[in-house]
């Protein structure tokens, strides 16, 4: 991994205001720590740290007025609408003293399965691991190239540079092929389906009570005007009766 060199200057003022006003100018707040030293509070320029932010870099010549600190990156706090670094610290390191960083993990190459309509899916991106500063890989390249249907690469299978050693569990799967999911397959727009809900058919048979009820009431109405009929026939037949008595 490639050392990149940042002026930086010392800074005795601390608070969110004095920092406020240190990004106004263009500049970025910090802090340098580790190997037992005194931390130092500290400003960098914003438009460098941001191109070797962009570019990957990790390990860093700390150049100050009156000395220069090897130190690498070791968190970044950014803007999460403008995507500018708002703080940065660094960690202290010596040459002779193993590091625990994160290596992005590369895929290279296209799978034999994917040929076979398989997927290849990346499940595992960046790889912890243990080193000596001037070992430290930029990424770890994976050839996926032979990987056919239901082929798996496990952590434990990668090829490490001389030197550095993978921190991250063994049986992690890095990277894979497998078959695509079968989605449901949605019914023809002008299909209508047999089965009529349960709503409907209660409303039906609420209509057919209806009509059945209409159909005893009329009848009911019917029955009783028949009756009143007969009634007024048979007054009309004594009539003549009680004429031809007189």
């Amino acid at each position: 991994m490639e050392w990149v060199k940042i002026k930086a200057e010392s800074r005795k003022e601390k608070g969110s205001n004095v920092c406020h006003q240190l990004r106004k100018k263009g500049l970025v707040p910090g802090i340098v720590y580790g190997r037992k030293e005194p931390e130092e509070q500290l400003v960098v320029n914003l438009k460098e740290l941001s191109e070797m932010l962009h570019k990957g870099v990790r390990l860093i010549d700390l150049a100050f007025p009156t000395k220069t600190e090897k130190v690498f990156i070791k968190a970044v706090q950014m803007d999460p609408i403008s995507e500018k670094p708002l703080h940065i610290d660094f960690s202290r390191i010596a040459m002779d003293e193993m590091l625990t960083m994160e290596v992005e993990i590369i895929l290279k190459g296209q799978p034999k399965g994917i040929l076979a309509g398989g997927l290849l899916e990346h499940n595992f991106r960046q790889l912890t691991v243990k080193c000596l500063p001037n070992n430290i890989p930029d990424s770890i390249e994976v050839d996926v190239s032979e990987l056919d249907m239901g082929d798996l690469v496990r952590v434990k299978e990668l090829k490490l540079p001389q030197g550095v050693t993978a921190v991250t569990d063994p049986e992690i799967v890095v990277a894979g092929v497998h078959q695509p999911k079968e989605e449901e397959v949605a019914a023809p727009a002008g299909e209508v389906s047999t089965t009529e809900p349960e709503v409907i058919t209660a409303k039906k048979v609420e209509g057919e009570e209806g009509a059945e009820g209409e159909k005893g009431e009329k009848g009911a109405a019917d029955k009783k005007t028949t009756v009143k009929e007969e009634k007024k026939s048979n007054k009309e037949e004594k009539k003549p009766a009680k004429e031809d008595k007189k």
